[in-house]
């Protein structure tokens, strides 16, 4: 925002915002002092006497006591002079410096002790009065009749004993017999001795009315100060990069700071705890913050327009005022000097400023100008001490102006940019909710050719496993086939032959009983074989059960895997692997066996693929057991391979496989999680074995009937080679 331009709305804000605080503060503080201002000039003391016997303060309220006083150097007396000390008093002019004084004929030194004495006539009919002073840099005291009216810290002899702290502005007076007998002790040590400024008398309702009203009114323009300030502040923290902001609230802070540093009421209030010497530094130190930052602040805001051949040597200038202040006592008009040549150069460097943006066109450039020149000219007067009271003010009033109505504009702005973002963000939201609703709409297309191609690719691997199944079936059935198909061939040769020799009647006894040997031993085998070929197809029927045809019932996971046992020597044959199969009767469960057969044969199928490459030997292990818990347990592990790291945190995600190049998808383990996690209700978990291998453990819930057996009979097993 620093370098920005305010637009024609708010160049028209700020002019009027700034002429109306030109126009109308000034004579808010000059309230203060016009009502002290007497329509005649006020009479002035002549040899330590003022008379104002004619002065009517009903109608002029008060006037200052200056004119020639009464004063005894180096002495601290009280009211009763005369017992006190026999000298003859000097006439000294009041208001003025010790420095620039003298008395008879001797210059004064700027640091010591002195008195000073004024008897003050009054009208008969005088109101109630009161005195107000304006110094708390050095100690006073001032006494009226004998008694304590006003002061300003301690008065001492020394340094030790003197002290600035604290202070009693305006109080009552009242005279005795028309008469005010006013003692003023002066202790100047770290700070200039004497009277710069004379004391104020009138009216005591009026004064005090003045004295609140310029306490309301410098308290209200503290609160300006610091609330711009701390606005600005805040903008700053807002937008860091936003420079102008900070150099606008300590400006506003610094200005609002030397309200409560200054001899005012609101100082008098506020930190009359502070040693008047102090206060004076630290008022010193705001000058050269004001206008320092006035300067930055104009670079921010024009750009390119400052030349930094006067910047530098106008800043160096300003920033030297507090350190000449330390050099008043011994060269009074060097702070003075200082601050003015300060004021003159940076008035002249924005002045140059101010002609290089309106070159530019720029709309801040005149009331920019008009505000520096309002604050540089009530600085100037303040310095020279001309003008009325809370000049500076004023002129600080109506950069403060300015400054909140460029706030006002930027708030506006932010305000408007916020608008238009909302505006934005409100578009931004629609777009982004029709692109989510045709994000989601393509999403559940996909997810559906998705659904589509996995329940195909889990076909074609149960087709893909059951073509592997057929196959060890087929070779198993072949073997009793062929061999009952050889018997009875041969059995009915051996009938043909019998029935020839009947027929032509050479059939002997020793040949009929050979014939009858032969055909039982003959029935006998392809019984044997039959059978055999019968329960080989039975266990077929098993494994290829459709799930979608399989029943809910209650079996023996014992006889399952009994049953399952030829189905599994056919998948092992021409393998050189050991399968060991070790269960207990009695694991009842209900559940779907057609299910749990996919399982357990996709298990192993899966054992003897990947765990096994191709002519490596091997074990197989299937355990069934009941857990603690009741379930039935059902582990098929092996001595393989193991299983590849970068597929163990995905083992049961759909198309993960490592054998992709062998043709196989990676839907076999996702089919077994579906049918043990979803039909079977039951959990999986695949391991690494200890010793090496693989781990597959299959949990269902199972039916406790207390019908396990016990000792020597309730063990099963058997060993396939």
């Amino acid at each position: 925002m620093g370098a920005r331009r305010l637009s024609g709305q708010g160049d028209c804000v700020c002019r009027w915002l700034s002429l109306l605080g030109l126009l109308i503060l000034p004579f808010l503080f000059a309230t203060v002092g016009a009502a002290a201002q007497s329509s005649s000039p006020p009479p002035r003391a002549v040899d330590g006497v003022l008379d104002l016997r004619h002065w009517d303060f009903r109608r002029d309220t008060s006037l200052p006591l200056e004119g020639d006083w009464q004063f005894w150097r180096d002495r601290l007396l009280t009211s009763n002079l005369t017992d006190e000390n026999s000298l003859p008093p000097a006439l000294l002019a009041v208001p003025g410096r010790w420095s620039n004084q003298q008395v008879d004929g001797r210059p004064l030194q700027s640091e010591g002790t002195g008195t000073y004495h004024l008897r003050v006539l009054l009208p008969p009919d005088a109101p109630p009065l009161a005195l107000r002073h304006n110094q708390r840099f050095v100690a006073w005291n001032v006494l009226v009749n004998g008694s304590r009216a006003v002061y300003a810290g301690t008065v001492g002899y020394g340094p030790d004993s003197t002290d600035s702290v604290g202070q009693k502005a305006i109080g009552m007076v009242t005279p005795v017999d028309g008469v005010l007998d006013i003692t003023v002790q002066v202790a100047a040590f770290g700070g200039y001795g004497g009277m710069p400024r004379a004391l104020e008398l009138g009216h005591a309702e009026a004064m005090y009315q003045d004295w609140e009203w310029e306490l309301v009114l410098r308290s209200a323009f503290l609160s300006l100060c610091l609330s711009i300030g701390i606005l600005y502040l805040i903008l700053f923290l807002l937008r860091p990069r936003d420079r102008q902001c900070l150099v606008f609230a300590i400006m506003s802070l610094s200005i609002g700071m030397v309200q409560l540093t200054a001899n005012t009421p609101l100082g008098n209030q506020l930190v009359g705890f502070m040693p008047g010497r102090v206060l004076g530094l630290l008022n010193n130190i705001m000058f050269p913050a004001v206008w320092i930052s006035a300067l930055v602040s104009a670079a921010l805001m024009f750009p390119g327009a400052m030349r930094r051949a006067l910047l530098w040597p106008t800043i160096i200038i300003i920033a030297t005022v507090p350190i000449v202040s330390f050099w008043t006592l011994a060269y009074p008009s060097l702070l003075t000097a200082t601050a003015t040549l300060g004021l003159v150069m940076a008035l002249g460097t924005l002045l140059d400023v101010t002609i290089t943006a309106t070159r530019r066109r720029d709309g801040l450039a005149l009331p920019m100008a008009l505000a520096w020149g309002v604050m540089g000219a009530a600085n100037l007067a303040l310095v020279h001490r001309v003008g009325f009271t809370g000049v500076m003010e004023a002129g600080y009033c109506f950069m403060l102006f300015l400054q909140a109505a460029l706030l006002i504009d930027r708030l506006r702005r932010l305000l408007d940019q916020a608008t238009q973002a909302n505006e934005r963000l409100a578009a931004l939201n629609e777009a982004l909710e029709d692109q989510v609703i045709d994000r989601t709409r393509h999403l559940t297309e996909t997810v559906d050719r998705l659904r589509l191609a996995q329940d195909r690719l889990v076909q074609s691997e149960k087709l893909a496993s059951l073509g592997r199944l057929v196959a060890g079936v087929a070779h198993e059935v072949n073997t009793p086939v062929g061999t009952a198909l050889t018997t009875a061939t041969h059995l009915t040769l051996q009938v043909e032959q019998a029935d020839q020799a009947m027929r032509d009647g050479t059939l002997t006894r020793r040949q009929l009983a050979e014939f009858l040997a032969e055909t039982r031993e003959a029935s006998g085998l392809i019984t044997s074989v039959v059978a055999r070929a019968a329960a080989v197809v039975q266990s077929f029927k098993l494994a290829v059960a459709d799930r979608t045809d399989d029943r809910l019932r209650r079996f023996d996971v014992a006889e399952l895997l009994a049953d399952m046992r030829p189905a599994m020597e056919a998948r092992l044959q021409g393998a050189d692997i050991e399968l060991a199969v070790e269960s207990r009767p009695g694991l009842l469960v209900e559940n779907y066996a057609g299910a749990l057969t996919q399982v357990m044969g996709q298990l192993l199928t899966n054992s003897l693929d990947h765990a096994f490459p191709l002519g490596c030997s091997g074990r197989i292990r299937v355990v069934a057991g009941r857990t603690p818990e009741g379930d039935v347990e059902l582990t098929l592990e092996d001595n393989g391979t193991g299983i590849a790291p970068e597929v163990k945190p995905r083992l049961f995600e759909p198309f993960v496989t490592t054998s992709r190049a062998d043709g196989r998808t990676g839907m076999g383990l996702h089919m077994v999680y579906t049918l043990v996690a979803g039909r079977l209700r039951g959990t999986i978990s695949i391991t690494d074995r200890p010793g090496g291998g693989t781990r597959a453990t299959v949990r269902l819930p199972g039916i406790n009937t207390g019908t396990e057996l016990s000792g020597e009979g309730k063990g099963m097993s058997a060993i396939i080679t």
